[in-house]
Parts: C-alpha cells; sequence; structure tokens
C-alpha cells in the first residue's frame, strides 16, 4: 500500500561557507564616541534649553537695536537671521519689522538709496509677501 520515502543521498550538498578574508582597516578616526551614545541627563538637558532661551532674547534684543538705528542694518539683519536659518524663532519679530519698513516706503521716505539696500529690500519684503513694484529699480 504506500511505500516508505527513502532519504535520497543524491541531493545537492549543501555548500560549505567561504572563510573570509579579514581586512586590516585603519582605526577610525572617530573612535567609538556614536557607538557609545548615552543620552544627556535632566539637569544638562535643561541648561542647554535655558541657554537657547537666552541667545534667543539676545537676538531679539539686537533685533529692537538694528529697528532703532536705521532701516539698512535692520535689513541686512534679518538677512542674516533667514540665512543662517533661525528666522523661524522669531517671525513676529521679523513680520513686525517689515511691516514698519513696509509703511515707510509707501510714505516716501527713502532710506539709503544704494542698490544693495533697495534690492535688499525688495527681496525681503517680497519674500514675506508685500506687493512691491519692480520699478523701484529705475
Amino acid at each position: 500500500m504506500s511505500t516508505p520515502v527513502l532519504a535520497c543521498t543524491s541531493l545537492a550538498k549543501i555548500p560549505t561557507p567561504n572563510i573570509r578574508q579579514v581586512a586590516n582597516f585603519h582605526p577610525n578616526i572617530w573612535g567609538d564616541q556614536f557607538i557609545n551614545y548615552t543620552p544627556e541627563d535632566k539637569v544638562t538637558h535643561a541648561r542647554k534649553e535655558e541657554q537657547v532661551e537666552d541667545l534667543k532674547k539676545e537676538v531679539r534684543r539686537k533685533l529692537m537695536m538694528a529697528a532703532a538705528s536705521s532701516p539698512s542694518q535692520l535689513l541686512n539683519f534679518i538677512d542674516v537671521v533667514q540665512w543662517i536659518g533661525v528666522a523661524y524663532h522669531f517671525e513676529g519679530e521679523i513680520e513686525e519689522a517689515l511691516q514698519h519698513i513696509y509703511g515707510s516706503f509707501h510714505d516716501g521716505s527713502d532710506m539709503d538709496g544704494d542698490l544693495y539696500n533697495i534690492a535688499l529690500r525688495f527681496r525681503l519684503l517680497r519674500q514675506q509677501g508685500y506687493n512691491i513694484c519692480c520699478e523701484i529699480f529705475d
């Protein structure tokens, strides 16, 4: 009736793994600094957050000082803050400063008339969504 199945010895042989050569790489310049990462404790984290808040206050203070000194200095400061990528922390202050510059622009009080400041004012106001005409370059 049923016949027993015999194990076949002619099946494909299981390949033996090849022994790989071990390369002698030079030591990593980083060492094991990233392998042995330990998260910082709460005190260190709180200290860093406090330091960040102090730096934000200092930037806000400098932004207000630049606004009080001259519009061209304010525009340069806003440009640098945006360029280094931290403008999202100061969106309200930048919007307020650019609103003031836009208002003074429409009042007819022109600031520094050199091409750099005119182009910078044009670009920053356009990036913020203000409707500035290209005729200011004439």
